[in-house]
C-alpha cells in the first residue's frame, strides 16, 4: 500500500470504475476529505433501467462517512449524469451511498445501530449531527423496510401495548411472530394507533394473515375486524399454540 489514497480505497471497498484520487487530512479542522472519481472514458448504466449510456455531464456531491479515528470524515465525488434514450438525463447510482442521502451507507447502518439504543435527540448529540439528520437516515431505513415488506407474507401478527416513562405512556408494537421481528411501532394504544399498521398492508397480505394475537382492548378488536378478512375466527387473545 503506497500512499493514504490506497488506503482509502481499501477501507472504503472503492473499486473500478472508480478511484480515490485525493485525500485531504487537516489535523487543526480535525477532518478528512476523500475525493473519488469515475473514469470519463466509459459508459455507465442508466439508474432506471441498466442499459450503459453515454455521459452527460457531472454533479459535485458530498457525503459523510465514518470517522477516521477522531477525525470527521467526508466523501467527494463529481457524479456522472447520463443520457438514457428511454429514460433521459439521470445521474448514476454510487455504490457507497444511497440516492436520496447525503450519508454513506456504513454512516447509516451506524445511526441505525445507535437508534435501537437511544432517541434520535441523543444520537443527533453523541454524533454531532441535527435532529432533522438522525430522522432523516431512520425515515429512509423505514422506507426501505416498507418496499421489502410489501413483497414478504406475513402470516402470525402479535400486538402489544408497552408502557414507558413514569407518567405511563403508552405505544402498540406489532411483531411478525414467525421472523422474530418489529413490524411496526406507534404512539398510543387506540383504534388508530392499529389502524396505521393494517393501511400499509396490501390486500393479499391481509388475506393472508392467519392469526392475530393481542392483547384484547377495544380499539385493537375494533382495528383487526374492520382490516383483517375473516378476523373473527383468527384474532387469539391468548397467544399462538400452534
Amino acid at each position: 500500500m503506497n500512499n493514504k489514497e490506497d488506503l482509502y480505497a481499501t477501507i472504503l471497498g472503492v473499486r473500478p470504475p472508480w478511484r480515490v484520487t485525493h485525500v485531504a487530512v487537516r489535523a487543526k479542522e480535525e477532518d478528512v476529505t476523500v475525493t473519488i472519481a469515475a473514469r470519463s472514458d466509459m459508459q455507465h448504466p442508466c439508474p432506471r433501467c441498466g442499459k450503459a449510456c453515454p455521459g452527460y455531464d457531472t454533479r459535485r456531491r458530498s457525503w459523510r462517512h465514518l470517522d477516521t479515528c477522531q477525525f470527521r470524515t467526508i466523501l467527494v465525488a463529481e457524479v456522472p449524469r447520463v443520457e438514457c434514450g428511454e429514460h433521459g438525463v439521470l445521474q448514476i447510482d454510487v455504490p457507497w451511498a444511497a440516492a436520496d442521502s447525503g450519508f454513506t451507507l456504513l454512516m447509516e447502518c451506524l445511526i441505525i445501530d445507535w437508534l435501537l439504543e437511544a432517541s434520535i435527540s441523543a444520537v443527533a448529540r453523541r454524533m454531532h449531527l441535527t435532529w432533522d439528520e438522525i430522522d432523516g437516515v431512520k425515515q429512509r431505513a423505514v422506507k426501505r423496510g416498507l418496499e421489502r415488506r410489501n413483497l414478504e407474507e406475513i402470516r402470525l401478527v402479535g400486538v402489544d401495548e408497552t408502557s414507558f416513562q413514569k407518567r405511563h405512556q403508552y405505544v402498540t408494537v406489532v411483531n411478525d411472530l414467525e421472523r422474530s421481528r418489529v413490524l411496526h411501532v406507534a404512539d398510543d394504544r387506540t383504534h388508530e394507533s392499529l389502524d396505521g399498521f393494517w393501511d400499509i398492508l396490501s390486500s393479499k397480505q391481509l388475506r393472508d394473515i392467519e392469526a392475530v394475537a393481542m392483547d384484547m382492548c377495544a380499539g385493537y378488536v375494533r382495528s383487526t375486524l374492520e382490516h383483517v378478512p375473516e378476523a373473527q375466527t383468527k384474532i387469539e387473545p391468548d397467544g399462538l399454540t400452534r
